[in-house]
């Protein structure tokens, strides 16, 4: 049996057979007949929608990432930690079941290997989940990290792990996982996003992705804004649909908040958004997952054209609200700072 559900005392505490029956369903999906899979989108930026993708393009995407980790040996043995709903889930059970690994199981959470003493040759997990579980990366041989981007202070404490191969991984639900790696600590640490040989890259008048699959020739193009380096390297800079314009000032957020964060706690979640006003149309803000705290932002980081950039108004909110797939739903918190100060 490839995937193990007979656990030791470290699992058994810990399980949750509704999290079972889900991957139980995801394998019958998957041995149908049908040549499509139901999956749904992340909810970067709304609602998270069902999508059908097709199990010749996730096969084929399952084969590049274990190519690439030179992970089609035998007894290979992973941790799976993420919502089956997720495509990073999917993915990773995918290739369980083509290259026949040992897969053992606990429920996603934000510190799933909080009980855990076995080593692993694979575990993919959220930047939160990373964070969380720093200090237990000893136990695995690679770990990827998807689902959002990594901040800096998480980049650099990666930095100094030995033990661990660290890889940031580009993709989505509508691509079908993976198709760009970076690592992010060792000797052969980068700052761009190498795609995998079946795939070409390129950008379009707003400088967004545009991702050819060459296997079909299938175009995608994204809403992530890139620099692109070469023909095959890119790095990423931040979401176009969340481009704020401030009294005729474009801001990217993801630009700002890399300033902004040498001044906010490291345990608190933070990003920059905008609400209404009758003389800028919008309003920079920075909203902060905590119960207020002083908080003081040198305006001497923020000088020349930078000077728009400085948040107008700080909002805490206790709790972010999040997707069954544990994404920060922006647009509701920011609707519901809008209804509370209206």
């Amino acid at each position: 049996m490839w995937i193990d559900f007979t656990y030791n005392h470290i699992f058994r505490n810990h399980f949750d057979s509704y999290w079972k029956k889900k991957i139980h369903s995801f394998i019958k999906d998957w041995y149908s007949m049908n040549p499509k899979i139901v999956s749904f989108t992340s909810g970067t930026t709304g609602s998270s929608k069902m999508i059908f993708l097709r199990k010749k393009y996730m096969y084929e995407r399952a084969l590049k990432t274990v190519e690439f980790l030179k992970l089609n040996r035998k007894k290979v043995t992973g941790l799976l930690c993420l919502p089956i709903n997720s495509i990073g889930a999917k993915m990773f059970l995918i290739r369980a079941m083509i290259f026949k690994w040992k897969v053992f199981f606990v429920p996603p959470s934000s510190n799933p290997m909080v009980h855990i003493k076995n080593y692993f040759d694979i575990v993919s997990m959220t930047p939160m989940q990373v964070f969380y579980s720093i200090k237990k990366l000893q136990y695995v041989k690679i770990l990827l990290i998807g689902g959002a981007p990594i901040n800096k202070d998480l980049e650099k404490r990666l930095e100094s792990i030995r033990t661990t191969d660290c890889y940031a991984t580009y993709g989505m639900t509508e691509t079908s996982g993976h198709i760009a790696i970076r690592k992010v600590n060792g000797w052969n640490k980068t700052l761009f996003y190498q795609p995998f040989n079946d795939i070409s890259v390129d950008i379009d008048q707003k400088n967004c992705l545009k991702i050819r699959f060459l296997s079909n020739n299938k175009l995608f193009i994204t809403n992530d804004i890139v620099q692109l380096v070469s023909k095959n390297m890119f790095i990423w800079i931040g979401r176009y649909d969340g481009i704020i314009n401030s009294g005729g000032v474009k801001i990217i957020p993801e630009i700002v908040e890399k300033d902004l964060k040498f001044f906010i706690p490291n345990n608190k979640r933070f990003f920059l958004s905008s609400i209404p006003d009758h003389v800028l149309g919008e309003k920079l803000i920075l909203v902060i997952e905590s119960f207020p705290f002083s908080l003081k932002i040198p305006k001497s980081i923020f000088i020349g054209e930078k000077q728009f950039f400085y948040p107008k108004k700080i909002v805490f909110v206790p709790h972010f609200i999040e997707n069954e797939l544990g994404k920060i739903q922006k647009i509701k918190i920011v609707k519901k700072i809008i209804n509370q100060i209206n």
